[in-house]
């Protein structure tokens, strides 16, 4: 935010003792409050990043939306569908902006992606391919229920690129290798579409892999640069087997996670133009893979608490 946006960080708010102090020490924020209620009571705060656990999302959100602060919530949004409605009704009821983390949505790779697909560069989408695989078992929290899951922190991604080009599916069908602890350890899901279009997706926990993605089309693909979730590049191939592909690369030099500033960047711009809802996740684009997510976590069986 500081390297790459005019943005100011005013205030960071942690229920733990110590914790917040300790971020703001790291990260020359100016004040550092021991209560959630403090920090949206502010005057001199306009929007409030929610980045606790998946379970009190809503709390937290719901408190700032009533405080009439603009939210940017971390993915996953929620993992229950009915508090994700409750958050946006509320939204819009304060006439605040609500808007999900996903900040793949933001990076330039996928603005361009959206710019071929609408000048009909590959013909009509027929097939989505995509794989998040990374040993993440040393993150305690990912596996433990309620706080995420390979799925709800990782496979939420590759949703996210399915419901952008094909909308939400007609049928899920998902099968993997689950913990003793009941948190899905890898999966791989089929997802079929309304005019037969299809998606694949391979997520991991537990062992390294590239993290690609592409779109195959009647007449072509566009296939994202790996990790395709970070800043990176797309390409464009006509048809035809191992047909040449020209590739357009972000050059402005942000890397890795520095690639939020993007999101960032779109935020304020929806909170300066007065915008209830992202245009380019719409609240119903949330809901959507929000409902994939849970259709796919219940096929699995995946704990939630």
């Amino acid at each position: 935010m500081r390297a790459n946006t005019g943005q100011h960080l005013v205030a960071v708010a942690s229920r733990t003792p110590g914790r917040a102090a300790a971020f703001a020490s790291a990260h020359a924020i100016p004040l550092a409050l021991s209560s959630y209620e403090e920090l949206v009571a502010r005057d001199d705060i306009d929007a409030v990043y929610v980045a606790n656990q998946p379970t009190g999302h809503r709390d937290a959100a719901m408190l700032a939306i009533n405080a009439r602060k603009h939210v940017l919530i971390e993915k996953p949004l929620t993992q229950v569908i009915a508090e994700a409605e409750a958050i946006f009704a509320l939204a819009r009821e304060r006439g605040v902006l609500a808007m999900e983390a996903m900040w793949s949505r933001y990076l330039p790779q996928f603005d361009v992606a959206r710019q071929l697909l609408e000048a009909g560069a590959i013909g009509e989408p027929r097939l989505v391919l995509a794989d998040f695989c990374q040993d993440n078992r040393t993150m305690a929290r990912m596996w433990r229920p309620g706080d995420g899951s390979p799925l709800w922190d990782m496979g939420i991604y590759p949703i996210a690129l399915c419901q952008m080009v094909f909308g939400e599916p007609t049928a899920i069908e998902s099968r993997g290798v689950m913990t003793p602890g009941g948190m899905d350890a890898e999966s791989t899901t089929c997802l079929a579409y309304e005019n037969g279009e299809r998606a694949t997706f391979t997520v991991s926990g537990v062992v390294d892999a590239p993290h690609h993605a592409l779109i195959a089309g009647e007449d072509g693909v566009i296939e994202f640069g790996q990790p395709f979730v970070l800043p990176s590049s797309v390409g464009l191939a006509g048809k035809g087997f191992n047909a040449p592909m020209d590739y357009w690369y972000d050059e402005s030099g942000i890397r890795g996670h520095a690639g939020l500033a993007y999101q960032v960047t779109a935020f304020a711009d929806y909170v300066g133009r007065h915008l209830l809802e992202s245009p380019l996740q719409t609240h119903e684009d949330s809901l959507a893979c929000l409902r994939v997510a849970t259709a796919i976590a219940n096929q699995l069986g995946i704990r939630s608490a």
